[in-house]
């Protein structure tokens, strides 16, 4: 953590360990955060998943069937559509400041952020 925030990003820590993306959320993990490929976690190696919790970065980390397992076996899963949200939010704050000729600062899209999820989390 100190690395990242330091410099911004992950790579050049030697903290870190590399995982396969088939293997994210295998082994001793509270938690994963697949983002690498689609179908990553699927039937034939959901049953070596231990996270208790899932939350989909990548478009379709998890397969249908292993939906139906990881519910079984009490995984609480965060669907893509979820997680990726607020960046798809930002990619269209980004057009809108495109098509109007200016840029918003940090302040404004942070606030803009935070009204249409909000809105969009109150329609549930």
């Amino acid at each position: 953590m100190k690395h990242s925030a330091k410099n911004r990003r992950i790579k050049g820590s030697d903290k870190r360990r590399r995982r396969r993306p088939d293997l994210t959320a295998h082994g001793r993990v509270r938690r994963a955060h697949p983002g690498s490929s689609g179908r990553s976690h699927n039937k034939d190696n959901v049953d070596a998943i231990k996270a208790k919790y899932i939350i989909e970065a990548a478009n379709h980390p998890t397969d249908p069937k292993a939906e139906e397992i990881l519910a079984k076996k009490g995984v609480l899963i965060l669907p893509d559509i979820l997680a990726n949200s607020g960046g798809v939010m930002v990619s269209y704050f980004e057009w809108v400041q495109n098509l109007q000729g200016f840029m918003w600062d940090e302040e404004k899209v942070n606030r803009e952020l935070k009204t249409y999820m909000t809105r969009a989390s109150n329609m549930f």
